[in-house]
């Protein structure tokens, strides 16, 4: 699946998004999630921080996978306080680096069919990019 044809048309009708890189959109301050942690818990952070995503890390604090809501969704409730969210996590990394461009950034999130990608320098994980992310800053900047 390519970028949908407004994305484009409004890429190539503003300069400045062509221009504008991961690095200068992303959030920097992800927050994270433990492995070991227990579907609960990822509950009460999705409660608290109302991210539909998060980076799952090991005891090393390398990025070994991402979980989201609708893998909580896909578990009984009942269940929640015994499975740990490396049994439920996808370990397919989808991510971007802070020097590609968002347009690239957007195109990959697309066929992926994901709403969010983890910018990594390396094996570092530096940021997070998501739709909603992104939408706010253009709309931002075409209201400036």
């Amino acid at each position: 699946m390519a970028i949908p044809d407004k994305i484009k048309r409004l890429a190539e009708g503003r300069g400045w998004l062509k221009c504008v890189t991961v690095g200068a959109i992303m959030e920097p301050n992800v927050i994270t999630i433990p492995e070991e942690a227990t579907l609960k818990e990822l509950d009460a952070l999705i409660t608290k921080y109302q991210h539909q995503g998060y980076p799952v890390v090991n005891q090393a604090n390398k990025v070994t996978g991402v979980i989201s809501y609708k893998d909580l969704l896909r578990v009984a409730r009942e269940d929640w306080d015994t499975i740990r969210v490396k049994e439920r996590m996808s370990t397919r990394l989808i991510c971007a680096s802070p020097e590609e461009c968002v347009i690239d950034a957007i195109e990959k999130m697309t066929k992926a069919g994901v709403g969010r990608l983890l910018v990594m320098e390396g094996d570092q994980l530096v940021g997070i990019i998501s739709r909603s992310c992104i939408l706010d800053k253009v709309i931002k900047r075409l209201l400036a």
